[in-house]
């Protein structure tokens, strides 16, 4: 008999793209920033990336689900969305079997060794 797999569920209250930057540009081109990378990636592109890296790390063990609270159904009954409303932890929140792990940014990294103590492969 396997185990249940590891659940990851990534809930996200994406805000409106900024509308516009100080060249008056409206917003729709880069200016070279090198900052994040992933930063014009939306996270749902971002948990299925995380998805494919789980799965390569640990085969047939982890499931990654991506909620956005303000369109999918169950939203308004999620516990998690009134966290989001309220501000108190940043988008987006990552819990890991039931549990709040992470806020504010998806870190495969941080999310694989978490996955990876569950599992008892660190």
């Amino acid at each position: 008999m396997t185990p249940d797999p590891v659940q990851v569920v990534i809930y996200d209250a994406p805000a409106a793209p900024a509308s516009s930057c100080a060249c008056g540009c409206g917003g729709h081109h880069d200016h070279g920033d090198p900052g994040d990378p992933l930063a014009g990636v939306n996270l749902e592109m971002q948990a299925k990336a995380l998805a494919m890296t789980l799965d390569a790390a640990f085969p047939g063990q982890v499931q990654v689900s991506y909620i956005n609270v303000l369109t999918d159904p169950r939203g308004p009954s999620l516990p998690q969305t009134a966290l989001l409303n309220s501000r108190s932890y940043p988008a987006p929140l990552v819990y890991i079997n039931g549990q709040g792990r992470f806020a504010g940014a998806l870190i495969p990294e941080r999310i694989r060794e978490e996955v990876g103590k569950i599992l008892g492969k660190q």
